[in-house]
């Protein structure tokens, strides 16, 4: 479905606005907003990822007051002319908004010849229904967003991209064989003495005694996915020099997780628009950034995974997630979870409901597949 005009309800959700824009394509875009510093920020940031050759019309409205909001909608809609096919989208804003313009808009319809629709977008299906002035469901597809848009959009940017999950495909046997043997390296874990570097910037792990053949495989494992070079293993010791911003004993004993979540993904399906773990955020200032273990866009949807190496889950880990996927990228619109290792009790099980995070252990059986099922829904 194309548009000639798209009118479109502001709030600070910016993702249907900004898919509107990119399914219908319009000349020219009204933009429904209320003066307030949150909303006009997300008007500039919605404007400036429109074409080039598309006009703007600002309409202006007190949403605290109904009846002069339906005289200024009155006023606004009698004066637009020569608008052509006009779509109106009414997801954003708020209730009064929505039911505010869809009144203005039926009057308008029936003074004018110009063919006018209204949509709403239907978060599940990332299609457009039509609401007005025939009910019709999935009258337009979405077009996919990508990650770098949807952080955009919300005022954020990728400061350090992390590691692709197109690469960490090429290392699925390595990061699978990390997960099975994760419980009995963390039995052997106690006896690392020692993880320091030397005066040579080369990373030491010393051991108590002989170190286990399950850490000096997981050394040589991380290896061959690229985390450390120059691996060294001696009798009580390993040296190696770390590459990227994970030294090999941290890597070995949780990063991996947020790998293997990567892979598992990448590996599971290919209509992720960009995805990556261990990727750094920066939270509308270039000192205010949070790293993300995995983040990823598909079917419009930001879909973020916590992950987390702990005896127990808390509160305060589920917290976590809830506040910075609606920081990066807004509400409603995202999958959001916490891949752990530890035992989930009845109460955090609920607590995870409430909030809407979801919870797979990564030691059990089916964790891949869950993983799939949940984020590519």
């Amino acid at each position: 479905m194309r548009a000639d005009t798209l009118i479109q309800n502001i709030s600070d959700q910016c993702i249907p606005n900004l898919v509107a824009i990119k399914t219908f394509n319009p000349r020219q875009v009204v933009w429904i907003y209320s003066p307030e510093p949150r909303y006009e920020q997300a008007l500039q940031r919605l404007e400036s990822m429109c074409g080039k050759h598309t006009t703007h019309l600002y309409w202006q409205v007190d949403v605290r007051n109904s009846e002069k909001m339906e005289q200024q909608l009155q006023s606004y809609f009698s004066k637009l002319k020569h608008a052509g096919h006009v779509v109106y989208h009414s997801t954003g804003g708020t209730k009064a908004m929505s039911l505010q313009g869809l009144a203005a808009l039926s009057r308008f319809h029936m003074q004018s010849k110009q063919p006018i629709q209204a949509v709403v977008m239907n978060p599940k299906s990332q299609q457009f229904d039509v609401v007005f002035p025939k009910a019709e469901n999935h009258a337009a597809a979405c077009t996919s967003l990508s990650l770098k848009q949807i952080i955009q959009v919300h005022g954020n940017e990728i400061r350090s991209s992390g590691r692709d999950t197109n690469d960490l495909i090429n290392h699925q046997e390595a990061l699978n064989r990390l997960r099975l043997m994760h419980p009995m390296l963390m039995r052997e874990s106690n006896q690392i003495s020692m993880a320091k570097k030397d005066e040579n910037g080369m990373a030491i792990l010393q051991g108590q005694t002989k170190l286990a053949d399950v850490i000096i495989e997981a050394a040589k494992l991380a290896e061959g996915i690229g985390v450390v070079e120059d691996l060294k293993i001696e009798r009580h010791q390993i040296s190696s020099k770390q590459i990227g911003d994970t030294d090999l004993w941290s890597y070995i004993r949780n990063v991996w997780m947020e790998d293997w979540v990567a892979m598992v993904l990448a590996a599971g399906d290919n209509r992720w628009q960009q995805a990556f773990s261990g990727i750094k955020i920066n939270f509308r200032s270039p000192n205010n950034y949070q790293e993300f273990d995995f983040l990823g866009a598909r079917k419009n949807q930001l879909v973020y995974w916590s992950c987390k190496n702990t005896g127990d889950l808390s509160p305060a880990q589920l917290f976590e997630v809830d506040a910075l996927r609606d920081e990066v990228g807004g509400r409603d619109f995202h999958v959001a979870g916490l891949v752990h290792t530890a035992e989930a009790k009845d109460g955090m099980v609920e607590k995870a409901k409430r909030l809407g995070v979801h919870l797979v252990n990564i030691l059990d059986n089916d964790a891949a597949e869950r993983l799939l099922a949940l984020s590519c829904q």
